[in-house]
C-alpha cells in the first residue's frame, strides 16, 4: 500500500483507541502485587491491558483470572494515593481506613462462602474509570464502594450513615438499603456525639440529565452497585471510634452481612429517601497525576532501509528540524490519526505484495515504552504487519507528506 493510497482514505478506521480490535479469552489478569488489570485485547500477538491509571499498556506476563470461577462480590476501597479522602483530627486517613474495612469485609464474606475481589489491595492511585473497568470485567453479582464521610457539623441522636444507589435500579436500591441497615445498626450500639446531614439514609445523588453523580455507580450499570459511607471522620469523636481495630472489624462484618443478605434473601433494606440533584458535586478519582508502574520494559524496534530510502529519511528529518527517531514515531501516530478521522475506510490486512520491505541494509531503531507500544501493535494488527514493517510504512508516509508540492493559489 502506498502513501497515496493511505491519504485517499484506505486507512483502518478506529484501529487505535476504541479497544475493539483483537480478542483474548481472559477478561482480566493479575499483575504485580495481584493488582487486577482488565484486558483490552490482543493485537499483533501482544496483550493490551488497562493499567492501574486507566491507560492502555502492553503487558504480556499477567496471570489470567479464571473466567470459570466467577466472582460474587467486588469491593472498592475508595480513594488511594494522593487522593486521601477525609482525614480525622487524630490523623486517621480515609483511604487507609477504607482499605482496612474492605479487608475485614472480604474475610467475612469468604467465611460465608462468597468469592470476593478488591479493586485495590494496597495504597494505590486508581481513577474511577479503572475501578469500574475492573468491576465490568469481573461482572460480579454485587459491587460495593466503601467510604467514610466528612463535612457534617450538625449534631445528631444517631449515626450519620449514608448509602447511595444507582438511579432507577431496584436491586441497587435494595443493596444500598441493606448496607445502610446493617452499618447503621452496628454503630447505633455505641454512643458518641454523632453528626449527620439531611442525606443520612439511602438515596440516589443525581446530576443533570438525571444520571448518577458518582462515577462508580454511573459506569457500572448492569451490575447492582452501591456506595456506603460509614461515619464522619471529620467529627473527632467518630474518628476516635473508627481508629479502634474492633470497630473496623465490626464495620467490615456489617457490610459483609448486608451483602450476604442481598445475595441470599429478598430482604428489602430500609432508610430510603427521595432522589436529589446535586449539580455542584465534582467528586474525586481522576487520572490526573497518576503514574503507572512499569509492567513492560521499553522495547527497541529496528527497521531497515535502502541507501536511497535512508537518504530521503535523513533529508526529511533535517527539513523538519527533527530527529529520525521522532519522525518514525510521529509517522506511526499519524497512521493512528488517519484511522481516527471521520469517514475513514476500514481496510483488510495488506496483501503479501503490498507489505513494505523493512529489512534493508541501513537501519534505524526506535524505543517504545509500554504505553507507546499500544499504538504500534494496534497498527500492526490493523495492517497485518510486523512492528518493524509498521515503522517502515509510517516512515514512507512521512517522507511522502513532507515532500508534497505546495498548494497552488487558484487566484
Amino acid at each position: 500500500m502506498t502513501a497515496v493510497a493511505l491519504l485517499a482514505g484506505a486507512v483502518p478506521a478506529g484501529a487505535v483507541g476504541n479497544g475493539s480490535g483483537g480478542s483474548t479469552e481472559a477478561r482480566i489478569v493479575k499483575g504485580p502485587d495481584e493488582v487486577l488489570l482488565p484486558v483490552v485485547g490482543r493485537f499483533a500477538g501482544s496483550t493490551v491491558v488497562s493499567g492501574t491509571c486507566g491507560r492502555e499498556v502492553v503487558y504480556e506476563d499477567g496471570v489470567p483470572v479464571d473466567a470459570a470461577s466467577p466472582i460474587d462480590v467486588v469491593l472498592d476501597p475508595g480513594h488511594g494515593g494522593p487522593e486521601t479522602g477525609s482525614v480525622g483530627a487524630n490523623g486517621l486517613v480515609e483511604r487507609d481506613l477504607n482499605l482496612i474495612v474492605a479487608f475485614h469485609t472480604k474475610l467475612a464474606l469468604e467465611e460465608m462462602g462468597h468469592t470476593v475481589a478488591l479493586t485495590r489491595r494496597r495504597d494505590l492511585h486508581m481513577p474511577i474509570r479503572q475501578r469500574t473497568a475492573i468491576a465490568r470485567a469481573l461482572d460480579p453479582r454485587a459491587f460495593v464502594s466503601i467510604h467514610h464521610n466528612g463535612g457534617a457539623v450538625k449534631r445528631s441522636e444517631m449515626p450519620g450513615t449514608e448509602a447511595f444507589h444507582q438511579i432507577d435500579v431496584p436491586e441497587s436500591q435494595r443493596l444500598a438499603g441493606l448496607l445502610f441497615e446493617e452499618v447503621q445498626a452496628v454503630f447505633t450500639g455505641y454512643w458518641v456525639p454523632w453528626v449527620s446531614t439531611y442525606h443520612q439514609g439511602v438515596s440516589a445523588r443525581l446530576r443533570e440529565q438525571r444520571t448518577d453523580t458518582y462515577g462508580v455507580l454511573r459506569m457500572t450499570r448492569g451490575i447492582p452497585s452501591a456506595i456506603v459511607e460509614g461515619l464522619y471522620l471529620s467529627n473527632p469523636p467518630e474518628a476516635q471510634l473508627l481508629a479502634l481495630p474492633e470497630i473496623q472489624q465490626a464495620e467490615g462484618k456489617a457490610i459483609a452481612t448486608a451483602i450476604d443478605r442481598f445475595l441470599t434473601t429478598e430482604d428489602p433494606g430500609s432508610g430510603f429517601k427521595p432522589e436529589f440533584y446535586d449539580p455542584h458535586t465534582t467528586g474525586t478519582g481522576t487520572a490526573r497525576g497518576c503514574e503507572d508502574i512499569t509492567y513492560t520494559e521499553p522495547v527497541e524496534i529496528t527497521t531497515g532501509f535502502t541507501a536511497s530510502e535512508h537518504a530521503d529519511l535523513l533529508a526529511t528529518a533535517r527539513s523538519m528540524g527533527r530527529s529520525v527517531d521522532w519522525l518514525i514515531r510521529f509517522g506511526v501516530y499519524t497512521l493512528k490519526f488517519l484511522g481516527d478521522l471521520p469517514g475513514a475506510v476500514t481496510v483488510v490486512p495488506l496483501a503479501e505484495e503490498d507489505r513494505p520491505d523493512a529489512y534493508g541494509p541501513v537501519t534505524e531503531s526506535v524505543t517504545w515504552d509500554q504505553a507507546e507500544q499500544v499504538v504500534l501493535v494496534r497498527m500492526a494488527e490493523a495492517y497485518g504487519l510486523t512492528r518493524t514493517e509498521v515503522q517502515k510504512l509510517a516512515t514512507s508516509l512521512m517522507v511522502f507528506l513532507a515532500n508534497l508540492p505546495p498548494t497552488q493559489d487558484p487566484a
